[in-house]
């Protein structure tokens, strides 16, 4: 395909992601309150899953299609993106604020589950290890939902539609977008970076990454202009661990996950290290002030110009 070709069929691929997660959640949040279950629980399970389906469909049909780079890359980018890009952004439209203590344990089991990532996925990611994440991100909604009924935390959703067969509609036609969207994304990024020259894992650290995370950016968004900054920072806590062990350990337990070590050379120190720098904003300054904001802001796009320069 040519490179115009390439842009419109990845263009195409990020708006139908987006939308497919959109209708996806839309569909199964207002299933679960039809029937019943609370909206805080709708909100820490079938949302967190929602917003990381698209990671983790890109990222499944990168390791079908041979192309395991964009996954690997996808997933790193995501998280890297999610803090220094989206925190950054909506940082920057009003200043986040803490108003419970849940978000900072969250913090400290974010630390400790990229670090557990790093370590199993240092030679690849195998069947039985992606079986392994799976059970730890189960556990980690199990502790989800525990600890916000103790907390209260407030998670605020769209008004129900109470029809089963319109919210039926809207699962299927969010599952047919995240299908399409994922392919149009592996096709298109994969026929740029062979006509660029440009290493796939590249391509999957920042354009593929970015357009997954865009559930991510649009709930942040929200969230700040609605006032909830609590749930601004869960959303990208939560996000970056469902990354890491829903989607990369979901595609290892159907293909195993080949990982090219070089990414430990730059990569994976980047992320370790924006977690790391969301540390002094929560635990000192209890929110992420607009100066703050713009630091991971800007941190971003040099960690993005130096991926291009350097690879």
């Amino acid at each position: 395909m040519s490179p115009l070709h390439s842009s419109l069929y990845l263009l195409a691929g990020i708006i139908l992601l987006y939308l497919g997660a959109d209708y996806l959640v839309k569909g199964s949040a207002n299933v679960a309150r039809i029937f019943g279950v609370k909206p805080l629980i709708v909100g820490l399970t079938i949302v967190a899953f929602g917003t990381s389906m698209p990671e983790f469909m890109v990222s499944m049909f990168g390791v079908l299609h041979n192309v395991s780079d964009i996954s690997v890359g996808n997933i790193i980018g995501s998280n890297i993106a999610n803090i220094g890009l989206i925190l950054g952004i909506a940082g920057l439209i009003a200043p986040i604020t803490l108003k419970h203590d849940h978000v900072r344990r969250q913090l400290l089991i974010l630390l400790a589950g990229s670090l557990i990532f790093c370590l199993f996925a240092y030679n690849g990611i195998s069947r039985l290890e992606g079986i392994l994440f799976l059970i730890i991100i189960i556990i980690y909604v199990a502790y989800l939902i525990r600890s916000a009924q103790k907390d209260k935390v407030r998670e605020k959703l769209s008004v129900t539609d109470t029809s089963i067969f319109h919210n039926i509609l809207y699962i299927i036609g969010g599952i047919i977008g995240l299908v399409i969207g994922s392919r149009g994304i592996i096709l298109g990024a994969t026929d740029i970076a062979e006509y660029f020259g440009v290493s796939q894992i590249i391509i999957g650290m920042t354009i593929v990454a970015i357009g997954t995370s865009l559930p991510e950016l649009a709930a942040s968004i929200m969230a700040q202009v609605k006032n909830e900054s609590d749930i601004s920072i869960g959303n990208i806590i939560g996000s970056n661990l469902f990354n890491m062990f829903f989607v990369g350990g979901g595609v290892a337990t159907v293909k195993g996950l080949p990982i090219d070590i070089s990414i430990y050379s730059f990569e994976v120190p980047s992320m370790l290290l924006f977690t790391l720098l969301l540390f002094p904003a929560i635990f000192i300054s209890k929110g992420i002030k607009r100066i703050y904001a713009a630091g991971f802001l800007t941190l971003y796009i040099l960690f993005t110009i130096i991926l291009y320069m350097w690879r």
